[in-house]
């Protein structure tokens, strides 16, 4: 979209005065307009509070990651809530990265943690899904005791479960 001349009209004709006039006025409100507006959202984003949204995020994560319970929300209505929430969180950070350094630290961290978090709850809802899954189809896991014994078989079906799932945490998080 280049800059069109504002004496001319679009087919190159030349353009009455008091048009000329209109238009480059009409430029100076939307230039005017789209200040206006950036300072808005700047402010809206400022009023949001950071630590709410993580905390709504791990809210999501427990419904999601509960083994005993399945979650009230459809898993595509979760992964959007989740996208939503974590695009507001990613423009207040970029907001204070400019404005206020050490809380965009602080945020960063606040997020690594969240992540961490999440990466073991998802975990630990992978493996006993997996043991649940196994004590069901082929009887691999005896329980003795309260404790869940799981035999060679299962504990390699397992690992490649948990591995499977860290290389998709780490893919998500570089992307």
């Amino acid at each position: 979209m280049g800059r069109r001349s504002t004496s001319s009209t679009k087919s190159g004709k030349f353009m009455n005065p008091t048009d000329q006039a209109r238009k480059e006025a009409r430029k100076r409100e939307l230039k005017k307009n789209k200040k206006q507006r950036m300072m808005v959202r700047a402010a809206v984003l400022k009023m949001k509070d950071p630590r709410q949204i993580i905390r709504d995020m791990e809210k999501l994560d427990e419904m999601e990651f509960n083994p005993v319970q399945q979650p009230l929300l459809n898993e595509k209505v979760l992964r959007d809530k989740r996208k939503k929430l974590r695009e507001t969180f990613e423009r207040i950070v970029r907001l204070y990265e400019r404005e206020n350094p050490d809380t965009y630290k602080e945020l960063r961290k606040l997020e690594l943690d969240y992540e961490t978090k999440r990466g073991q709850l998802a975990l630990y809802f992978d493996s006993v899904k997996v043991c649940l899954c196994e004590d069901n189809l082929c009887g691999f896991v005896s329980i003795y005791e309260e404790k869940i014994v799981m035999t060679t078989t299962m504990k390699a079906t397992l690992r490649t479960t948990v591995t499977m799932r860290e290389t998709k945490e780490t893919t998500a998080t570089r992307g």
